[in-house]
């Protein structure tokens, strides 16, 4: 290979070069062709490209060519040829397929980008103030096809897994073969892969199987249907994964201040998201400890109150029978 990645006259070596660029990417479809006695292959990421292009454009003009032709006419789609493969990797991310004919150092790049007609609404619970207003839906073609939009790099991958004995769910783990960590993903793997249920119809499910403590009250994993939020967690080195038939995302390992932390946080000035963040913990301080303090200074310290406040406390006691504790219980169910 010289050093400008010109495409090799081998086809089988022009494959293995894009296979391994993309790292054996799950999603990376291939299909070969032998016309006018010449092996030649059309290579494309199946979750960005319009499938009906491929076959009313491409295949139409791969089937109709002369017989004194090496190349198709794809006069009903834009193209060009180009013959450095790492600008083809750079095009096959962008939606467009490759098609490389054996013996040839040069390839066709062909636009079939997928345009979802069908709005990706903004999630309810998740709205924003700035940032994008576009959510998750229940096709996993449209997700990835969200996620790879706004990471355009060869090293994003797709691993697809099929679980669920009578559902047959197909599950995709995303991640940055770059910035996650290699063990990470491998955990993340074996215990999709170590699944054993009939049912698994959301990543609710997957929850369930893959978390560390599934005893815990807390979670452990952030659950999300927004692409930003996704997006900004990948490039931080976690993991998501997805599921067929659900617009939900999970992000693993996340941390206890993870779940402090808004989409909004992502599209403003560090300061202001950073103040935003310190007081939404110090809301859950003061929620956690406030009834606590309540019931110790009105039960065991009553002492260190003033006399007038002790005083209208007392009062306001008389006509509650419950004590301190009983009351903050019930206070904080009604308040919940």
């Amino acid at each position: 290979m010289t050093p400008s990645n010109q495409a090799f006259s081998e086809l089988n070596m022009n494959i293995s070069y894009v296979e391994q660029s993309l790292y054996c990417t799950d999603d990376l479809r291939q299909q070969q062709f032998l016309l006018n006695g010449v092996q030649s292959v059309l290579l494309y990421i199946d979750s960005l490209v319009d499938q009906e292009i491929i076959q009313t454009h491409v295949l139409t003009a791969l089937n109709g060519q002369a017989h004194s032709e090496i190349y198709p006419s794809f006069t009903t789609l834009e193209s060009r040829k180009d013959t450095d493969l790492q600008r083809g990797i750079d095009s096959l991310i962008q939606g467009k397929c490759l098609y490389i004919v054996d013996g040839h150092p040069e390839f066709y790049i062909l636009s079939t980008e997928k345009v979802y007609v069908r709005s990706t609404t903004e999630p309810e619970n998740e709205g924003v103030i700035r940032g994008p207003h576009n959510g998750f839906v229940e096709q996993l073609s449209v997700n990835l096809n969200l996620i790879r939009r706004q990471i355009i790099s060869p090293s994003l991958i797709v691993r697809y897994f099929t679980v669920g004995e009578k559902t047959h769910t197909k599950i995709a783990v995303v991640y940055l073969q770059d910035l996650a960590n290699p063990e990470l993903v491998n955990e993340v793997k074996e215990r999709i892969t170590s699944i054993s249920s009939d049912m698994v119809l959301a990543p609710g499910f997957i929850e369930e199987f893959v978390e560390d403590n599934p005893f815990s009250l807390f979670p452990q994993q952030l659950n999300t249907e927004r692409p930003d939020r996704v997006i900004a967690n990948l490039m931080e080195g976690r993991v998501a994964i997805l599921a067929e038939g659900s617009p939900s995302a999970l992000i693993a390992p996340v941390t206890f201040f993870a779940f402090y932390q808004s989409p909004d946080d992502y599209h403003g000035r560090w300061i202001v998201s950073s103040f935003l963040r310190l007081i939404r913990m110090m809301s859950f301080i003061i929620a956690f400890t406030l009834p606590a303090v309540y019931i110790a200074t009105i039960s065991f310290h009553s002492a260190i109150l003033p006399i007038e406040l002790a005083h209208t406390i007392k009062k306001s006691l008389q006509n509650i029978p419950f004590p301190a504790l009983v009351e903050a219980m019930l206070l904080e169910l009604i308040s919940s």
